[in-house]
Parts: C-alpha cells; sequence; structure tokens
C-alpha cells in the first residue's frame, strides 16, 4: 500500500515538473515573477497601475507614500508657475518670491496689506514630504489664503493665531476639491508631524480640518454656492467649537511650557552642613570633605 501511494506521488511530482518546464518554454520566462517587475515590461500597463495606486491612496499617506513614492521633479520654472496659479485663484497680485527662508514657507504681509513677501525653502519641504506638485500646491495655498485673511478676525478662540492657522488650512481642504482632484495625502501627513506652538495649533487638528475643508465645500458646490471663499469660512466655527476642549487643552500645555521655559525654576543650593548629623547626604558630603582636605 505504501509502495502504490509512493508510486502515486512520483507521478504527480513529475507532472508538476513537466507543467512547470513546459510553462517556462512557452513563456520564456520564470514562472514565479515578481508582479512589479512583469509590468515593467509593458511600459503603458506599469504607469497605469502606479497611476492608479497613486489615485487610491491621493487623499491618505503614509511614510512610504510621502518619501519613496509620489515623488517629483519641480523646478524653479516650476515653482513660479504654481504660485501665480493659486494667486490667479485667490484674485491677488502675485507676491514677491524669495527662495530662501529659515522655515519651510512663511508669508510677509505690509501693515497695510498692500505688498506680500512669499518666502520658502526647497530643500526643508522636500526634507518633511513635500516633494511634488499637488504638496506644493497646497502649501501655496495656506499661504496665500493668510492673505486673503489678512484684514479677517474670527474671534472665536482666545489664540485668535490659531484660528487662522485652521482657517487657512479649511481653505486648503476646500481647493483640493475645487477644479482638479488635488491629493491632500502628502500634505495631511506633513501637517501631522508638526506639534503645536504659540503660533500653530496641534498638526493631527489641522489635518482634521483639511479633509473637513474638502466634505464642506463638496456639499456648498451642490447646493451652487458662488462665493467660495466666504462660504467655505462659514463652516469654520462648526468646526471650532466641535474641537473646543482639544483646543482648549492644547492652547494650556502649551502656554504652560512656554511659561517655563521664560521663568526657569531656580533651586538654591544645599546647605550640607546644616542638615541633621543622621542625614545620610550630610555624611557623605562630610566624608568627601575629609577626604580633600587629606589631600592638601
Amino acid at each position: 500500500m505504501s509502495e502504490l501511494r509512493a508510486s502515486e506521488t512520483q507521478t504527480r511530482i513529475s507532472h508538476l515538473i513537466f507543467i512547470v518546464l513546459l510553462c517556462k518554454k512557452i513563456l520564456n520566462r520564470p514562472i514565479f515573477v515578481v508582479m512589479e517587475e512583469m509590468y515593467r515590461n509593458s511600459d503603458s500597463q506599469y504607469d497605469d497601475m502606479q497611476r492608479w495606486f497613486a489615485y487610491l491612496r491621493r487623499h491618505d499617506a503614509n511614510i512610504f507614500d510621502v518619501f519613496f513614492k509620489d515623488k517629483e521633479n519641480i523646478s524653479d520654472e516650476d515653482i513660479v508657475a504654481i504660485i501665480e496659479d493659486v494667486a490667479k485663484f485667490f484674485r491677488l497680485p502675485v507676491p514677491v518670491i524669495q527662495d530662501k527662508c529659515e522655515t519651510i514657507a512663511k508669508i510677509m504681509i505690509s501693515k497695510e496689506g498692500t505688498e506680500c513677501e512669499l518666502y520658502y525653502d526647497w530643500k526643508l519641504m522636500e526634507k518633511a514630504g513635500i516633494n511634488n506638485v499637488d504638496t506644493f500646491r497646497l502649501s501655496i495655498v495656506h499661504e496665500l489664503s493668510h492673505e486673503t485673511l489678512f484684514q479677517t478676525r474670527f474671534l472665536l478662540f482666545e489664540n485668535e493665531l490659531w484660528i487662522q492657522e485652521l482657517a487657512a488650512d479649511m481653505v486648503v481642504g476646500a481647493f483640493s476639491a475645487i477644479g482638479s482632484d488635488v491629493a491632500t495625502g502628502k500634505y495631511k501627513y506633513v501637517l501631522r508631524q508638526l506639534p503645536a506652538s504659540m503660533t500653530h495649533p496641534d498638526g493631527e487638528l489641522r489635518a482634521a480640518i483639511v479633509g473637513y475643508g474638502r466634505e464642506y465645500i463638496t456639499q456648498l458646490r451642490k447646493q451652487g454656492a458662488i462665493d467660495v471663499i466666504q462660504e467655505v469660512l462659514k463652516g469654520l466655527p462648526a468646526f471650532v467649537y466641535g474641537h473646543y476642549q482639544e483646543l482648549q487643552e492644547s492652547w494650556n500645555h502649551v502656554r504652560w511650557e512656554d511659561e517655563q521655559e521664560d521663568n526657569p525654576i531656580e533651586t538654591a543650593p544645599i546647605d550640607y552642613e546644616s542638615l541633621p548629623d543622621t542625614n545620610l547626604i550630610k555624611q557623605s558630603y562630610l566624608k568627601y570633605k575629609a577626604s580633600k582636605e587629606d589631600e592638601i
């Protein structure tokens, strides 16, 4: 009985080997291949597959998507063209562009609001994950939103700067849904890495309002809203009040840390001689002092 089973097993193995060799001869390539390698042999199919995967992850990115996928080369001319395009969207004059900045990007507006300078550092942007057209475009949208909201005061929270940042990120979310479908995944990933500070709220909250702004404008467009930016910002109070406790707790923590940095706790030196003789610290101190006197 065992000899019969052994014979059947050997026959099946022989048939399997024959099928593998036949397929290898027909296809003229290894049977077990990496799928990505197979697609590379057909540029159009491979490109289509990559575009499909990029489309699926356009609004949700992880560290691999940010730094190893969807990266694009952006020239100086591309940067200028993007800034001009975003300025046109806001119906603003093109700002004076400065490619030197101590942070990722910032905007400087004159007191009268008549002049605007846009600063950015491309190397810092790439290091943070802003390394393709969509993410760079959204970063510029955020900065120019501040110029658009220059005279606006929301008065929704005790730190107006935080609300201004949330408003700009809500506009980013809305912009991503207007016209072409601009990917927000990398932008939100970059935000999530940023801690709360005196001028900016927690990055997780900022990323959340990007998605909120995108959903809000989608509903508005179904209703036929015309004045896009002003209509979008009508939804800001609902978001702020819905996250008010989170904002307050975060702001209290940031303010407390700032106070500690400004007023460090001063500790007076310990007077070891005044400690009781039974104190172990005093005993160790006296032994150390005696040993130093003996050395002298």
